[in-house]
């Protein structure tokens, strides 16, 4: 229905009212021609059936099309074997749009999930050199600590004779000590 104008009128009524010449005809307006007469028209839905022979019949002619560079024809033939197939009337065009709609589909569907490997693949990368410094600092680290323990070994020993040295020098200046007594004493 074309708005304001009331339901649309059929072509052959439109064409041919009544006997007019074939001149009244081509003097129609184009919002009163069949959506059937428009190029751009939209196609009816495709059935499953229709799909299910489509992609067998795409598989059966999948190399010809891709040998063919001008491949109406060869289209026109896939429609012939889909009308066996499902009974079903499809234009080679019709057929040739659908083609190139699941593969568009296909295409786009696929990129995010090739997106989210190569997100994925980056993220483990990422996740891997953050590993691989944080070893890198462990190890650092435990170096580091076994530095300290050997300086607090060493520091350790170091006292240990220090104070050696101190109980021996003190014992000497008892003995010193004892022998002024003993002399003063004497």
């Amino acid at each position: 229905m074309v708005p304001g104008l009331g339901p649309r009128p059929r072509l052959s009524a439109v064409l041919n009212p009544a006997g007019a010449s074939s001149m009244a005809a081509a003097e129609v307006p184009s919002y009163l021609v069949s959506p059937q007469t428009e190029k751009h028209r939209r196609a009816r839905n495709w059935t499953d059936a229709e799909m299910r022979g489509l992609m067998l019949v795409w598989e059966e002619f999948f190399d010809e099309l891709k040998q063919t560079k001008r491949n109406a024809k060869v289209y026109e033939k896939m429609a012939s074997k889909l009308f066996e197939m499902t009974g079903e009337r499809r234009l080679g065009e019709e057929i040739k749009i659908k083609i190139t709609n699941m593969t568009f589909q296909y295409r786009s569907e696929e990129r995010p999930v090739k997106k989210r490997k190569a997100q994925s693949g980056h993220l483990q990368r990422k996740k891997l050199r953050l590993l691989e410094a944080m070893l890198e600092e462990q190890r650092r680290l435990s170096r580091a600590m076994e530095e300290t323990c050997r300086e607090v070994r060493r520091v350790l020993d170091q006292q240990n004779i220090l104070q050696v040295q101190s109980l021996q020098l003190q014992e000497r200046m008892m003995s010193l000590l004892e022998k002024l007594i003993a002399k003063s004493s004497g």
